[in-house]
């Protein structure tokens, strides 16, 4: 039995007060901004010492929820697995939105926006042994896929929207694996450098990107009335805590490889310094612990009140751990010359949060969100509401065979 989706109707009054503040707060990216031009980035918390701050925090961050969010769509389009064709085309309209926002945030950090043209000078301005120049390659084929993708979802081409949705997922690994080699190839940087780096982010990608599914799932068919199978988000709970044992494994390996070696300074930096909370509080405690906890007892893990909790964690979590490696990262000295001058270099660097890099991330942010509501306006994103009983029809999960 074919689905089929529709727009909401948006016309309540909750939903016009939800557009204004988004738009409000969307106002303060342009007005941030314009400060920021006009006066310079030392209106923001970067500095010599620490030349990424929030901007950059945000645009790894985002790319990582879409490569996830992708990744989640093709349960449904790819491997066409049924039960999870209710939210697949809001996967993909999250993944292009969040790819959107992470351009902005890069844009936005260059100070001179008006020069990104330079960056596509492809053998003229640019190194093309740069992993920024290819991961510009990259970017610019995967919201293009993406984009078709969706296209394809809404024309029913099935055969094809298949085709692009399988090299979709193969570019959104490829994607967020170069961006995680942006970091884990600079030697330089000890907390950065790791060539384990790239399969880390992207497991920080799919449990993040899996929470958000989670999250938006449960806000979109509650505040439009649409009844939610609580096996779903159960299915997605059980996978979001395989992958967040993936990431622990991961994570674990890295630090202990930077361990052993007898460069660990910078790692006990991260562990023991001034930002040890970005680490242990955000990455290793809201990040994995606490909702693997959560996820695995069963009191909380099979209620959807506690995979929410759960999934909320891992989203605060995972920005945590993208702050972690950013600031802690450019924070631990350089020592250029060891043993003998450093002056200001040779301390620790210290990162304010500003109120105008603040509302500047924050207008991105809302920018965003205000596209996804007004996306589920004006576009076939989620199913119609007499769709609840279809997948009841259809037969069980595939994955629930296989978990037994």
């Amino acid at each position: 039995m074919e689905r089929s989706y529709v727009t909401i109707e948006g016309k309540s009054r909750g939903y016009y007060l939800l557009v204004t503040l988004l738009g409000l707060g969307s106002g303060s990216l342009v007005v941030s901004f314009l400060v920021a031009y006009l006066k310079g980035q030392q209106v923001w918390g970067v500095s010599n010492i620490i030349p990424w701050g929030q901007l950059i925090i945000f645009y790894i961050y985002f790319i990582g929820l879409s490569a996830g969010a992708i990744i989640i769509s093709s349960l449904g389009y790819v491997l066409k697995w049924d039960f999870y064709k209710p939210i697949a085309r809001l996967a993909v309209f999250l993944g292009i939105l969040l790819m959107v926002g992470a351009m902005l945030f890069v844009f936005v950090d260059l100070g001179r926006p008006e020069k990104f043209w330079r960056l596509f000078g492809y053998y003229y301005l640019n190194n093309m042994t740069s992993l920024f120049v290819i991961n510009s390659i990259f970017y610019v084929g995967y919201i293009t896929l993406m984009v078709l993708y969706l296209w394809l979802i809404f024309e029913k081409k099935k055969r094809w929207a298949t085709i692009v949705g399988a090299l979709d997922v193969i570019w959104a690994v490829s994607v967020h694996m170069g961006t995680g080699a942006i970091f884990g190839l600079i030697g330089n940087r000890e907390i950065f450098f790791s060539p384990i780096k790239p399969f880390e982010f992207l497991a920080a990608a799919l449990t993040s990107g899996t929470s958000l599914i989670i999250l938006i799932t449960l806000g979109a068919f509650k505040f439009t009335g649409r009844k939610i199978q609580k096996e779903l988000i159960f299915s997605l709970g059980r996978l979001l805590s395989g992958l967040i044992l993936v990431l622990l494994i991961l994570v674990f390996v890295d630090k202990l490889t930077h361990l052993y070696f007898p460069g660990r300074e910078p790692t006990l930096y991260l562990f023991t310094g001034n930002y040890w909370w970005l680490f242990w509080v955000f990455q290793i405690g809201m990040g994995i612990l606490i909702p693997l906890f959560l996820l695995i007892y069963p009191r909380t893990g099979k209620t959807v009140k506690g995979v929410f909790t759960a999934s909320l964690s891992v989203m605060i979590g995972v920005f945590g751990e993208r702050a972690a490696l950013v600031i802690p990262g450019t924070a631990y000295p350089q020592h250029f010359f060891p043993g003998f001058m450093e002056g200001m270099w040779g301390k620790p660097g210290l990162f304010p949060v500003t109120i105008w890099e603040t509302l500047l991330s924050l207008g991105i942010v809302s920018y965003v969100a205000l596209l996804l509501v007004l996306g589920l306006k004006y576009l076939e994103i989620l199913p119609a509401r007499d769709e609840e009983a279809i997948a009841e029809m259809e037969g069980p999960n595939p994955m629930l065979k296989t978990a037994g």
